[in-house]
């Protein structure tokens, strides 16, 4: 009876067992579940965006307001672009060059010492020269106190609203903060500028002698994801600049720009870490870069040239349709796993357009958006020309003049007018005949009296 029960036990047992093997055998350890990728960065504030047009795709307390340190001078280098020319001579003051904080990056102007405002940007978004910056905010606006005024309002023209500048350098002042957020609409606007976009993609540049100095000076680039003059292992070969920053307050900071694959980066990281002499700021925008590069994939919106609208275009003889085409064109990135992006569009366009009309002409514009945020936009121009037929212009000034309201309102204000010198002619008549009658009464009875 004993030997029966064991019997009937370790048959229990093994069932349990086999049935624990099947279970084991159905289900997946989520270590081997496959998991999208996401974007990280340990360094406290940052932002990556699309630079085609400012599409947000990582971002990390981008909100907090952040100190930043040499990327100030993009503010600066804004200005003087918008306000000099790039072949312009500067005379450096004494208080330019002396109002430089002690321990900061210069390039050791001294007084009167002339060079060209390329020059001195050059110096100032390679080598990070206070000196240099200060002799182009006097030169721009005529003080550091007034172009201190222009940084300020062209912020708050950008829509950086939680941004105040108190100088043009970049020098420690509690009252001097930005955020990542409104940083990365500065980095998007300075970016448009070829001159600018020119000189933050070099390695190094070099200053001949001046008139109070005999020697050269080579200006070498402190983003070493541009140049492998300083850290050759910080080189990026993706890199098209921007920036870099440092005070002891605000620690490491950049503005990274990278090309690959047909899309264009911008990372901004602030308050970084350097450890075992790495700084985070590289480190975190060279695996933001790779990531997205690896992950991402670009996608047209609209191509350039592409037809996209039609309007009615008067005064031609054989047209009556004007074609639109895009001027150039948009596109944007998506992660690989997500789903197909739903794009919508608005157009701002006239209901019709009357000839003379040339070819490429912006007739209107057509702005794109996921989510209901834009993503771009294209202006739409004509595909050729529209010649004016001068018979048709008059036959169709004719014809909007016969069905227009206006010649019924002119028809009804003459007969009004008419009716009203009508009534006056006849109030003028029967006037007259009064007058008439009572100069006859009279001479009748002066007749009657003379007889």
């Amino acid at each position: 009876m004993i030997k029966k029960s064991v019997s009937v036990l370790l048959c229990v047992i093994t069932i349990f067992s086999l049935a624990n093997c099947v279970i084991a055998e159905n289900e997946i350890s989520p270590e081997v579940i496959p998991q999208k990728k996401e974007i990280s960065a340990a360094s406290p504030n940052v932002i990556l965006a699309d630079l085609s047009n400012g599409m947000i795709i990582y971002e990390k307390n981008s909100e907090e307001r952040v100190y930043p340190a040499d990327l100030t001078k993009i503010m600066t280098a804004v200005l003087v672009l918008e306000k000099c020319k790039l072949e312009d001579s500067i005379t450096a003051s004494e208080t330019a060059v002396s109002n430089v904080k002690t321990g900061d990056s210069k390039l050791g102007l001294v007084k009167d010492e002339v060079l060209s405002v390329r020059q001195l940007l050059y110096a100032m978004l390679l080598g990070s020269a206070s000196d240099a910056s200060n002799v182009l905010a006097e030169k721009a606006s005529g003080s550091i106190e007034e172009f201190v005024v222009l940084m300020n309002q062209k912020a708050k023209d950008l829509g950086m609203n939680n941004t105040n500048f108190t100088n043009p350098t970049g020098e420690h002042d509690e009252r001097h903060y930005t955020t990542a957020t409104d940083m990365v609409k500065l980095v998007l606007f300075a970016m448009q500028s070829e001159e600018f976009r020119e000189i933050v993609k070099c390695d190094s540049y070099s200053i001949p002698a001046t008139n109070k100095n005999t020697s050269a000076h080579k200006v070498v680039n402190t983003n070493h994801f541009v140049s492998r003059l300083k850290r050759s292992d910080y080189y990026y070969k993706h890199s098209t600049g921007i920036k870099t920053g440092y005070t002891q307050e605000a620690k490491s900071c950049i503005a990274a720009s990278a090309r690959k694959n047909g899309m264009d980066l911008i990372a901004l990281v602030f308050g970084a870490e350097t450890v075992d002499n790495v700084a985070q700021s590289f480190k975190d925008c060279k695996n933001m870069f790779d990531f997205t590069f690896e992950n991402y994939v670009k996608k047209d919106v609209v191509d350039e040239g592409e037809i996209v609208a039609q309007i009615k275009v008067e005064n031609t003889r054989r047209n009556n349709k004007l074609i639109l085409k895009t001027d150039k064109e948009l596109s944007v990135i998506n992660h690989k796993d997500e789903a197909e992006l739903k794009i919508t569009y608005k157009d701002s366009l006239p209901a019709k357009k009357s000839a003379p009309v040339k070819e490429k002409e912006v007739i209107g514009k057509r702005e794109y958006f996921i989510g209901g945020k834009s993503i771009g936009s294209v202006n739409l121009v004509a595909d050729k020309d529209y010649a004016l037929d001068p018979i048709t212009f008059v036959i169709n000034k004719m014809i909007a003049f016969v069905t227009s309201p206006w010649l019924y309102v002119t028809i009804i204000l003459i007969i009004v007018f008419l009716v009203i010198l009508e009534r006056r002619r006849r109030r003028i008549l029967r006037r007259k005949r009064r007058e008439a009658r009572a100069r006859r009464s009279r001479e009748m009875v002066q007749k009657l009296n003379e007889m």
